[in-house]
């Protein structure tokens, strides 16, 4: 037996004693206000008078019984409103437009001041972008200027263009439990995100309503949600999940969590961390999906997003700190760009990056398994990365960096790069049958390699790679502990150690170069006057 309720719950029965119950109370059922609910009318005036009604109320709870729900027109919700879509309510969009935002237009609450204290939960939220009349770009859910935002448990389908839900100029944000499925590009909007976190720098940006005084997102979570493919005909699945594609210099989307989510599908980057701090990636599954996660600082050669509040252009990047991509599963990363990939400026580098913990499993078109270029402080350590087509770990012009203890198997470029980097320790590291350089280092200073385990290096053509090469002037480098074993049979490294004559102040000693089977012999080095010593070195 049912027990009469209040306040509607997700989860819940919908039984005609809970409906009447909830019609006694504070509940606003919008059928009540001459919303239909059969899906041949348009329900949008009764929705908005019932949520017009909470507003003058103070807040209320605005319940949608099961039924289809035309919607002709931008709903409204107001502070301290839960709308509650029940078990088989469908919102079916039906004007080109967006579906809901939190206020109306025109209104001038800056900052965090806007419309607040709002839940979304529950129901089908159609979009039907393939839809005749509704094809061009659309919002589903928009929020701005606003804090102590949920949306949860709802599923929003075939959203034309922008986003599924926008969390723009908004604090303490929380987005768990919802299906994102189905998107369809009507041109030049190749890069929507489903969830976009973005700030108020625009109209061009946020078009629900200004002021435009760029206001950034803080504290936002995305939990327990699935992005992927509606199977409706003419739809693909979003070109990214979560994300962000626009800043200003001085301003940063601070606090951004992205936990426990499934990503299948997606065209490009699943999570694009664009210009957030103290933000975690932690626990997601991205199966098939164009990239991973990319972390990104400031684009340079955009133009808008290098400008000052005041429209100011500093022709710069920022840096942008304090970032965990730990936990994560990627499964048959697709070719738009690396599973994991952390990409800074000159002028605005990724700073204290920890990548952490992440299983790695089979990429496409010659992408790498973890890139970082432009990164300071940063570590890499106890991930499983299996099948790449690329470089499993590839460090481009990166300083203060630990590679440690990962797990490389088969990659079918190099295991480990790093080029004109500086202040590096590469430890403790297995690197199973690469097809190229076990480890390879070009240029840079100051790096230690040591108890790193090598086996079977240059799979991919006999006599053309090393299980560890030094290279292009590099110096100041140790190598100490390491090993290297050829395969046996096959194509085989040159050598186990290579040293080109370019490189200066190398230090080795405690290594195990041995294997008959290398083609030039166990060990090559060639730099001038090394260090062989196993004595302090003063």
């Amino acid at each position: 037996m049912s027990t009469p309720v209040g306040q509607w719950q997700p989860g819940m029965d919908v039984t005609a004693g809970r409906l009447n119950s909830m019609q006694q109370a504070a509940s606003l059922l919008v059928t009540n206000y001459g919303a239909d609910s059969s899906g041949t009318a348009d329900a949008a005036a009764g929705i908005q008078l019932a949520l017009t009604v909470a507003r003058d109320l103070g807040g209320a709870q605005v319940i949608v019984p099961p039924g289809v729900y035309l919607i002709n027109q931008t709903l409204r919700i107001y502070g301290n409103t839960r709308l509650s879509l029940m078990a088989g309510a469908e919102f079916r969009r039906n004007h080109a437009g967006t579906m809901l935002l939190n206020g109306d237009a025109g209104q001038a609450f800056g900052g965090y001041t806007g419309h607040s204290r709002i839940t979304i939960e529950g129901g089908l939220w159609n979009m039907r972008g393939t839809t005749s009349g509704l094809t061009g770009s659309a919002m589903c859910i928009s929020i701005g200027h606003a804090s102590d935002i949920v949306i949860r448990d709802l599923e929003v389908r075939d959203t034309p263009g922008f986003h599924a839900v926008e969390m723009n100029s908004t604090r303490h944000g929380t987005i768990s439990g919802c299906q994102f499925r189905g998107y369809v590009d009507p041109g030049g909007r190749d890069f929507s995100e489903a969830v976009q976190v973005d700030l108020a720098k625009s109209s061009g940006v946020y078009g629900g309503f200004g002021p435009y005084d760029h206001t950034p997102s803080e504290d936002v979570l995305v939990i327990g949600c699935h992005f992927g493919t509606s199977g409706t005909a003419g739809t693909t699945a979003w070109p990214r999940g979560v994300g962000s594609h626009s800043a200003t210099i001085t301003k940063f989307h601070r606090r951004v969590r992205v936990i426990g989510n499934s990503f299948e599908g997606l065209l490009q980057y699943a999570v694009s961390a664009y210009n957030w701090e103290d933000a975690t990636i932690a626990s997601n599954a991205f199966v098939d999906c164009g990239s991973g996660v990319r972390l990104r600082t400031v684009i340079l050669s955009d133009t808008e997003d290098t400008k000052l509040p005041d429209g100011t252009q500093t022709s710069a990047s920022q840096s942008m700190r304090n970032l965990v991509v730990s936990g994560n599963t990627f499964r048959s990363s697709g070719a738009y760009d690396d599973p994991i990939v952390a990409f800074g400026e000159t002028s605005g580098q990724v700073l204290n990056l920890t990548v952490t913990g992440n299983s790695i499993s089979a990429s496409s078109g010659g992408q790498n398994g973890i890139r970082l270029k432009q990164v300071q402080r940063s570590t890499v350590t106890g991930n499983s990365i299996t099948g790449i087509a690329g470089s499993a770990i590839s460090t481009e012009d990166c300083q203060n960096l630990t590679i440690v203890g990962n797990q490389i198997h088969t990659p079918g470029g190099h295991g480990i790069t790093l080029v004109t980097c500086e202040h590096f320790t590469v430890a403790d590291n297995q690197v199973m049958y690469p097809g190229n350089n076990g480890i390879l280092v070009q240029g840079g200073n100051n790096l230690h390699v040591r108890g790193n385990y090598l086996r079977s290096p240059g799979r991919a053509n006999n006599a053309t790679w090393y299980g560890i090469r030094v290279s292009t002037n590099a110096s100041s480098v140790s190598l100490s502990g390491n090993k290297t074993r050829p395969n046996g049979s096959g194509n085989e490294a040159i050598n186990g150690l290579s040293v080109t004559n370019t490189c200066t102040l190398i230090q080795r000693h405690g290594n195990d170069w041995r294997g008959t089977e290398f083609t030039g012999g166990a060990l090559s080095d060639l730099s001038t006057t090394p260090n062989t010593s196993a004595s302090d070195v003063t």
